[in-house]
C-alpha cells in the first residue's frame, strides 16, 4: 500500500515538475533531467554502442524535451514519451555518422533474454560468459535496425510488449513479430560463430 502510495506521490511531483519545466522553470527542468538522465544514457548506449555517442545523444534527447515539453500532455506517463524521444534522436545521431550501430547488452541467454547471472570469483566461468557476451554483441550488430531496437527495449530494457510498441509508435504484433525474429537470428548467429556447436 504505502508502495503504491510513494509511486503517487513522485508521479504526482513529476507532474509538477512537467507542468513548471513547460512554463520556463530552468530549475524544475534539470530536476526532470537528474532523475531521467541514467535512463536516457544508459538506453543511448545500449542503441549507439559507444558511450561517446551515448552522450551526445543524450544531450540531444533533453535539447529536444525541453523544446517540445509544451506539447507533452501531462495526463499520459512521462517515461514512453521520452524513450520514444530516446530512440529517435539514437536513429538520427546514426544515420548522421552513417555508421552500423552496436548494441552493448549484459549477459543474455542463448535467445538473447537478460539473465542475471553472477559468474562468482571462477575465472573460467567469467572467461565463459565474456565470450558470450561478444558473440552476443556481434550477433546483435547483424540485426536490422527496427529489430534490433524493439529487441533491446523488450529484452535488455525489460519493458513490456506494449510499452515498447508504445516507444515505436508501432502495434504489439509487429513488436513481438521483431522480437522473436531477432531472437531466432542472434540463436542462428550464435550457433555459427560457434561452428554448429551447441
Amino acid at each position: 500500500m504505502s508502495q503504491s502510495r510513494n509511486e503517487e506521490e513522485r508521479t504526482s511531483e513529476l507532474t509538477i515538475l512537467l507542468t513548471r519545466a513547460a512554463s520556463g522553470d530552468a530549475a524544475a527542468f534539470e530536476q526532470i533531467v537528474v532523475r531521467h538522465e541514467r535512463r536516457v544514457l544508459t538506453l543511448s548506449w545500449r542503441l549507439l554502442g559507444a558511450m561517446e555517442d551515448a552522450q551526445d545523444a543524450a544531450q540531444e534527447v533533453f535539447l529536444r524535451t525541453f523544446k517540445y515539453l509544451h506539447r507533452f500532455d501531462t495526463q499520459k506517463p512521462f517515461e514512453p514519451w521520452l524513450v520514444r524521444m530516446t530512440v529517435n534522436v539514437c536513429r538520427d545521431l546514426g544515420k548522421a555518422r552513417q555508421q552500423r550501430v552496436a548494441v552493448i547488452v549484459p549477459q543474455t541467454d542463448s535467445f538473447g533474454r537478460a539473465e542475471q547471472q553472477d559468474p562468482g570469483n571462477d575465472p573460467h566461468d567469467e572467461l565463459q560468459f565474456e565470450q558470450q557476451r561478444q558473440m552476443l554483441y556481434r550477433a546483435l550488430d547483424e540485426l536490422p535496425e527496427k529489430e534490433r531496437t524493439a529487441f533491446v527495449l523488450r529484452d535488455i530494457e525489460g519493458m513490456t510488449t506494449a510499452e515498447t510498441a508504445e516507444a515505436l509508435e508501432s502495434s504489439e504484433a509487429t513488436v513481438r513479430s521483431q522480437i522473436s525474429s531477432a531472437r531466432l537470428k542472434i540463436r542462428k548467429i550464435v550457433e555459427r560463430m560457434n561452428g554448429g556447436r551447441r
